[in-house]
């Protein structure tokens, strides 16, 4: 810690010693790499913004359709509450599975099982489809948290190997001629680590909430089912 302080002072005999003066004062890889972070970093945060206020909505639309749906009565038709709800994933798995109860299959034998297996199917199609639009755009935290390291990682080197040619340049190792490339791979690496770290910890928190939306999903597939079972008897 001392040392980065230091090399910060020392690049002051030349700059000011400021985090914006130096990435002023930087060379244009180091600005084009910082720019591609900022960019990366601006998006990861709207992605995280969009998802975690789109899950909220779901989640709450979810609760509501669930309560209303189990004061139904047995013999009750579901999509008057799923319009009611539009918001919901559960709601659209539920008017999907009443529409292919509601279809009549030509077998009279065994028409409540077919009935009961094309609904099953057309749930999970439904659920399917929902949950790909609610994980859309999350994969790339995934990407951002993996490679964002790696591009601070690339300045780094570049600051680095630019205090070497200053060194070969000017003949001298002294903190005055190293600190300015040092100073710039270092702003890479925190831009690196400051992009990179929310989009991990956002991914890992929305896929947590995807995985129980899902579950959730499933879990609701097999209600349906058992809820039509009861109105059959």
């Amino acid at each position: 810690m001392t040392l980065v302080i230091s090399i910060f002072f020392a690049a002051g005999a030349g700059i000011r010693a400021s985090v914006p003066a130096l990435v002023g004062s930087s060379g244009p890889f180091a600005k084009v790499i910082l720019t591609v972070l900022l960019v990366v970093s601006a998006y990861s945060w709207a992605v995280i913004w969009n998802r975690l206020r789109l899950f909220g909505r779901v989640e709450r639309a979810d609760r509501a359709f669930l309560a209303a749906f189990r004061r139904l009565a047995a013999k009750a038709d579901v999509r008057p509450i799923c319009e009611q709800h539009e918001g919901s994933l559960l709601a659209k798995i539920a008017i999907a599975g009443q529409r292919a109860l509601d279809q009549d299959l030509g077998e009279p034998g065994g028409s409540l099982a077919l009935r009961q297996e094309f609904a099953q199917r057309a749930m999970d199609r439904a659920a399917a489809d929902q949950t790909a639009k609610l994980e859309r755009h999350v994969g790339f935290l995934a990407t951002a948290g993996s490679v964002s390291p790696f591009i601070g990682l690339m300045g780094t080197v570049w600051g680095v190997m630019s205090a070497f040619l200053n060194i070969g340049s000017q003949g001298s190792a002294s903190l005055v001629v190293v600190a300015p490339g040092i100073a710039e791979a270092l702003i890479a690496t925190v831009a690196g680590l400051a992009a990179a770290i929310p989009a991990v910890v956002a991914y890992n928190h929305l896929l947590a909430r995807l995985r129980e939306l899902s579950n959730a999903a499933t879990q609701f597939g097999g209600e349906m089912l058992d809820r039509s079972l009861g109105s059959a008897a």
